[in-house]
């Protein structure tokens, strides 16, 4: 699939020119109030510039972290820079746990519900097949509720894996998530969800998803 913006929005566009917002463009028009706020207020507090370039880091920290695991699932043997080093080190103990690796960094259309969204990986940690998204932080999250959309991304990652690929590529549909947190210093932070919990966020994901759409109306 091949990716657009239209009128600052990310899509992807398949070859038949079917066009689907991305799981992250949703979630980014439909931020709580408060988290609007939130976000508003530390950039208050540190300056437009400061915000900016500490952002701009963090962009380029994930993109580069993810390439390295990329090419560390591929079994090459990558070399880390010095922003994305010890995060490196720090998810070489998750890596470590998982098998079966059957996406990386994978665009995959949800043409019933509408969306798409490119999920990190799907693999086997630890033996259970699972939905896998990496994100990077300074310090650990240390509770659920610090990762905010994080599981709503994991949640809509995981229905458009079931909905494309069925129980083809584990023999079962993936009931099952991990939030992968890599941290400077120190082991990565795992959050394991299980099939009760991601029905919840699923319904919180597909209420998320209506509001998209009667905006985008």
């Amino acid at each position: 699939m091949k990716s657009t913006y239209i009128n600052g929005r990310f899509y992807y566009k398949d070859e038949n020119g079917i066009l689907l917002p991305a799981v992250t463009t949703i979630l980014k028009a439909t931020q709580p109030i408060e988290s609007v706020a939130a976000l508003s207020n530390w950039r208050n507090k540190v300056g437009n510039a400061e915000a900016n370039r500490i952002a701009l880091t963090s962009r380029r920290r994930g993109e580069l972290l993810h390439q390295w695991v990329k090419e560390y699932l591929q079994g090459l043997s990558p070399i880390a820079s010095s922003l994305i080093e010890p995060y490196c080190y720090s998810v070489q103990s998750v890596l470590e746990k998982l098998s079966d690796v059957q996406l990386v960094e994978a665009v995959v259309p949800n043409y019933m519900e509408g969306y798409a969204g490119k999920v990190d990986l799907v693999a086997r940690y630890e033996g259970v097949p699972c939905t896998i998204e990496l994100t990077a932080a300074e310090e650990p999250k240390l509770r659920v509720g610090k990762l905010y959309d994080k599981p709503l991304q994991l949640v809509a990652y995981g229905g458009a894996i079931n909905r494309c690929y069925g129980e083809s590529l584990f023999g079962t549909k993936i009931v099952n998530g991990l939030i992968v947190v890599a941290l400077p210093g120190e082991d990565a932070e795992t959050f394991t969800f299980k099939r009760e919990e991601l029905l919840d966020y699923w319904q919180e994901w597909l209420k998320r998803l209506k509001s998209f759409g009667e905006k985008a109306a």
